[in-house]
């Protein structure tokens, strides 16, 4: 917020851009810098008023932490809108606060029209937002593919469905269609939402909620699963999408790879985030989740129906291995290049399925020479000096001991996470008789109920 600083201080504030069509007009500004005062003139850091009926009261625990940090630091840096408003023409404040309330009605300024298109205004947008406060890395990508599928399916998804929208050119059955689709993937992939310590293993599939994590992993997530082509396309390789049907594909695509990992379809491993995505410090891992998404999407794209039972199979071997190498496994992602980390994990996976269903010993020295790393590789932890018990602390005590007392899926050994994805099973098959009296239920992953009992 250092730009409404910099506005109290007397600083230069680049020229406002309005474009004016016969319906509206459109202001922008340089590093959002319009938009800040406005949320500090109307006390509205992204959980107020405004906020509530732009997000349709669909707000994350996560902005509303950020919010109200947010005001926090600006109340005691500068002061509130109101409180310096109501001090202009008095002399009842501080020296500071009179010079700033004065300014509040007495600077100018500088007003430029645009005259032209939608897209003449959008590309005066990116120009001027590239200048003044830098823009984040990601937020700079989408503003340069905004119209592409990948950026209006992540910005869509982040929200649920609501909020802006970037998706409002598109015809009303696929606008309705990328709500629901959008809706769904929010509710698979960001609930619940993940707070520290960690108290519960009931966490999300996607981790943090907050706009710059989640926009990321979303962003790479549907590069890989929104395609079955064997290339995957980049963000900016899409074309534009005019009608809402390549993003429409894009959702449906990403959103059958999700239900391979969660919920309660017949095709879900019903796989347990705090097991396979999260470290031993309960902190999420992208990579992990990506290595998986890219192994998945590649065996429905060839159609590999016997992998998930070679999975579901070695499934408690594979899970204990990597809760017990949770700490490793992270050192070794330390170790890897940047774009070799998700197939490095994908590989990984796959190691794991190969080697316990041919009965071979795994061990991390076979791990990390399949994964093409060599030396020696010592798990070393930190310990702790200070007689309080830190989060991380908290978090690792927490989910050694809750992953140990997981329920378990009587079918292949793995741990459930009934609260997302759970079956109930028949102990004795209806076929044969069975009813539904509890002392003949089982829960079990549903995977593990349609794909191998029946």
């Amino acid at each position: 917020m250092t730009f409404i600083a910099s506005f109290l201080d007397n600083e230069v504030i680049p020229s406002l851009i309005l474009w004016k069509s016969p319906n509206f007009i459109f202001v922008i500004d340089g590093g959002h810098r319009l938009s800040a005062l406005r949320s500090w003139m109307e006390d509205d850091y992204g959980d107020r008023a405004i906020s509530q009926v732009f997000y349709n009261g669909e707000i994350s625990e996560e902005q509303k932490k950020i919010a109200k940090r947010t005001r926090k630091i600006i109340e005691s840096k500068i002061g509130r809108f109101s409180t310096l408003r109501d001090l202009v023409g008095t002399k009842t404040g501080t020296d500071e606060q009179t010079r700033r309330a004065n300014m509040l009605v007495t600077r100018a300024v500088q007003v430029q029209w645009i005259q032209g298109s939608a897209s003449v205004a959008e590309t005066s947008f990116f120009k001027i937002n590239s200048q003044g406060t830098p823009l984040d890395e990601v937020e700079e990508m989408l503003i340069r593919n905004r119209r592409k599928p990948i950026a209006i399916s992540a910005r869509a998804i982040l929200r649920a469905g609501a909020g802006h929208k970037y998706w409002s050119a598109f015809s009303a059955e696929n606008q309705a269609e990328l709500e629901e689709l959008a809706s769904k993937f929010y509710q698979l992939m960001f609930e619940p939402e993940v707070e520290e310590p960690l108290k519960t293993l009931e966490v999300s599939l996607g981790g943090s909620v907050s706009p710059v994590n989640a926009l990321a992993l979303l962003i790479e997530f549907l590069t890989i699963a929104g395609t079955r082509a064997a290339e995957y396309k980049g963000v900016a390789d899409y074309a534009d999408d005019d009608s809402g049907a390549a993003t429409v594909a894009v959702l449906k695509n990403s959103l059958e790879i999700v239900k391979y990992i969660t919920g309660n379809e017949g095709c879900s491993l019903g796989l347990h985030p705090a097991v396979y995505f999260y470290n031993e410090k309960g902190k999420y891992s992208r990579f992990l989740f990506l290595g998986m998404t890219l192994l998945l999407n590649e065996k429905v794209r060839n159609n590999d129906r016997k992998f998930f039972k070679k999975f579901t199979t070695q499934r408690e071997k594979i899970e204990a291995f990597i809760i017990e190498n949770k700490s490793l496994i992270g050192i070794l992602l330390q170790n890897m290049s940047k774009t070799n980390r998700v197939p490095k994990m994908r590989d990984l996976l796959m190691f794991l399925v190969s080697e316990f269903e041919t009965g071979t010993a795994v061990t991390v020295e076979s791990m990390i020479q399949h994964l093409g790393l060599r030396g020696r590789i010592i798990d070393v932890v930190a310990t702790q000096s200070s007689p309080q018990f830190s989060d991380d602390t908290k978090s690792i005590v927490f989910v050694r001991n809750a992953i140990k007392s997981a329920l378990i899926c009587p079918i292949c050994r793995g741990k459930l996470d009934p609260k997302k994805s759970v079956s109930y099973d028949h102990r004795k098959p209806v076929r044969d008789g069975g009813t539904g009296d509890p002392e003949n239920a089982d829960l079990v992953h549903p995977y593990c109920n349609t794909g191998i009992k029946n």
